[in-house]
């Protein structure tokens, strides 16, 4: 049986995109997801064909230093969403499947708590500011 897609949930134009680094070192990726559905719902896992891992972090700052702290669930608020931004919360995508460079899309499936799933093509760039 198929997985449904969720209808529900959208990336915000141009927000979604992965940060190359070469060697195939771990990137980090960026996207705000609209929900808009009146229910919340959470993202419980992440998935990439292109990743062999793809987990999620937040970066917690205390007043001496700042750490990253692994997030097993975040949550889209009913008619909000999420934003998965620098200095915040991101995916970090290790060991890709193959060679991935600037240009190419990530393949990203984000596991929904309704049963659903979004699938995101995420463009892969040196910088936020090349579209």
């Amino acid at each position: 049986m198929k997985t449904p897609v969720s209808t529900d949930i959208t990336v915000r134009d141009k927000s979604a995109w992965v940060r190359w680094l070469p060697n195939a070192l771990p990137a980090a990726g960026y996207l705000t997801l609209d929900n808009a559905s009146d229910q919340r719902l959470d993202i419980t896992k992440v998935r990439s064909p292109d990743y062999q891992r793809v987990t999620i972090y937040e970066t917690v700052v205390d007043s001496e230093s700042s750490k990253l702290v692994k997030v097993d669930t975040v949550t889209l608020s009913a008619k909000g969403g999420f934003a998965f931004v620098p200095g915040k919360h991101h995916l970090l995508f290790e060991k890709p499947t193959h060679l991935i460079t600037p240009g190419d899309n990530a393949r990203v499936i984000f596991f929904l708590s309704d049963g659903k799933v979004l699938k995101v093509r995420m463009p892969v760039r040196t910088s936020p500011e090349l579209y």
